[in-house]
């Protein structure tokens, strides 16, 4: 089995988290709410990854609050093969930057939400797991 190291970010900014939702139909997991996140390849670090990633995808700037450690995975990916995703789930704070999503990016919608709010939305499971972890989801 392959394979997949991502680096997920929690985006924090004045109580509330950025989030982005899945168009209708994307796969694994449709029309939910889900955290930004960059795949680690070689000869590029995770915070390197993320960074680039939410720049492109959002138009904003982060900075690294703390690394929270690792989950894992195993579900098919997006060309239908199954993989082992390992996550290395961190917190960001916002920097600047105009919020807006990314051309070509496969987001439906950008949201801040506030943490409090957060158990009205539908969330990928890995967000749920990260939500739980880090005390924002009983």
């Amino acid at each position: 089995m392959k394979t997949k190291v991502l680096s997920i970010a929690v985006i924090e900014h004045e109580g509330k988290i950025l989030m982005r939702k899945k168009p209708a139909g994307s796969v694994p997991y449709k029309e939910t709410w889900y955290c930004f996140g960059g795949e680690v390849k070689e000869g590029i670090s995770p915070d390197e990854a993320v960074k680039s990633m939410i720049k492109k995808q959002t138009g904003i700037e982060i900075d690294l609050k703390e690394n929270l450690g690792w989950d894992t995975e195993i579900k098919k990916d997006l060309d239908g093969e199954e993989k082992q995703f390992i996550y290395l789930d961190s917190l960001y704070t916002y920097l600047n930057g105009d919020l807006k999503i990314g051309e070509k990016e496969n987001i439906e919608k950008l949201e801040w939400i506030p943490i409090e709010k957060l158990s009205e939305y539908d969330f990928v499971p890995p967000s749920i797991i990260f939500f739980k972890k880090i005390g924002y989801l009983k």
